[in-house]
């Protein structure tokens, strides 16, 4: 059959263009091949219709409404239009669901056809962007479809298992479903995804400090800076001046506990200082060292440490010779180191022992290197996969 597609006006003259294909066809298809006198079942009617820019096909839907539409010698129970309509490049689709039964005595073991059924189109040619033609009024005639009565089934039947009873409803409620569950999916999957970050996030909290930046005026790594510049300006001063005195010892003595503390695993003891009271009080630096946190001359800190020698003999005792032996001898050298050192800070006849006071400082620096060793990001890690005890990043209390 010929459609005349569409008609365009270019300059005066008129183009016509043809399409040839069936404007409208339509099918049944029945819920049941066979039933019984008096069964309830389903027949569907399919159309499909062009659907173009050039044209399209409008059936009269309203000859098709189950409240209109007759099948005798069947009783029409009702109906609907199924779903929204089917769209493609060059078709439109379109089903009615009808609840059919049959009453009559004379059907047993026959066939009971649908009658004929005429669909009323007509074919709208479009003109121009807002021009359409109405073509004349055309009808499209169903041909029979025999439904067997009983159990047998119907002599002109080509198959002999029922079709599915699926319409474009369900079709519509299957997508509304695989929606639904890919919306559940999505949820879920985030879900998912912000318990791993929460995860994540515990497993990274377990490494860091326990305590804030506010908390912590100053870090590990900068406390040890200050104890390597300390004990080099004691290096500079006793070279300088000639030798040993109380006071440089003393000096010694405050750096080189800092680093002890470290080597046996304590805290060390740290205090924010106001600028102001320290030009005010200059016994707040006795025993123990003024760092700067931050950069730029930022916040002074007092920092001490509480190791002595009788201390790291006690941490050598309760290794009971579990460390190994680089470690045991740097803290029997930090002992020495530190009995030296207290012993000429706080002796009373000004007796000084040059050459050990030497070598304790010579100690300080090895200790000193060991820790800034330990202190490294890197050994932190390699620390606490070890299962320390005590990570090193913690071990700075506040007084």
């Amino acid at each position: 059959m010929t459609i005349a597609a569409a008609l365009l006006l270019t300059g005066g003259a008129l183009a016509a263009q043809d399409v040839q294909t069936d404007p409208i066809q339509c099918w049944w298809r029945t819920s049941a091949g066979a039933v019984r006198v008096g069964e309830g079942f389903s027949v569907v009617l399919t159309c499909a219709i062009v659907e173009t820019d050039a044209a399209t096909v409008v059936v009269d839907r309203s000859r098709l409404e189950p409240s209109v539409v007759q099948f005798a010698p069947f009783e029409v129970l009702g109906g609907a239009p199924q779903g929204a309509d089917l769209r493609t490049d060059q078709r439109r689709f379109f089903q009615y669901e009808y609840r059919l039964r049959l009453i009559a005595e004379n059907m047993f073991g026959k066939d009971a056809s649908l009658p004929e059924t005429k669909i009323s189109y007509r074919v709208q040619s479009k003109v121009g962007k807002n021009t359409a033609i109405q073509g004349r009024d055309q009808t499209y005639l169903m041909p029979p479809h025999s439904i067997r009565v009983m159990s047998l089934v119907p002599a002109d039947a080509s198959d002999i298992r029922d079709t599915s009873a699926e319409t474009f409803g369900d079709i519509d409620q299957l997508a509304f479903r695989a929606n639904l569950f890919t919306v559940v999916g999505v949820t879920l999957f985030v879900l998912a995804g912000l318990l791993a970050l929460l995860a994540v996030v515990r497993f990274v909290r377990r490494y860091r400090t326990a305590t804030t930046t506010a908390e912590r005026p100053i870090t590990d790594g900068a406390i040890l800076r200050g104890v390597g510049r300390e004990l080099a300006a004691v290096r500079r001063d006793r070279t300088s001046g000639g030798g040993w005195t109380p006071e440089l010892a003393a000096r010694a003595l405050a750096a080189l506990r800092v680093a002890g503390t470290y080597a046996v695993g304590r805290r060390v003891g740290y205090q924010a200082i106001d600028p102001r009271r320290r030009a005010t009080e200059p016994t707040l630096s006795n025993g123990r060292l003024i760092l700067r946190s931050g950069l730029f001359r930022g916040t002074p800190v007092a920092v001490s440490g509480a190791v002595t020698a009788q201390t790291v003999t006690r941490e050598l005792a309760r290794d009971g010779g579990n460390s190994n032996a680089r470690r045991t001898a740097m803290l029997e050298s930090l002992a020495q180191a530190l009995t030296t050192f207290t012993v000429a800070g706080y002796s009373r006849d000004g007796k000084l022992d040059d050459g050990a006071l030497d070598e304790a400082l010579e100690t300080g620096f090895t200790v000193l290197k060991r820790m800034r060793l330990e202190q490294t990001w890197v050994m932190k890690r390699l620390a606490m996969r070890r299962g320390a005890a005590v990570p090193m990043d913690t071990r700075v209390w506040s007084r």
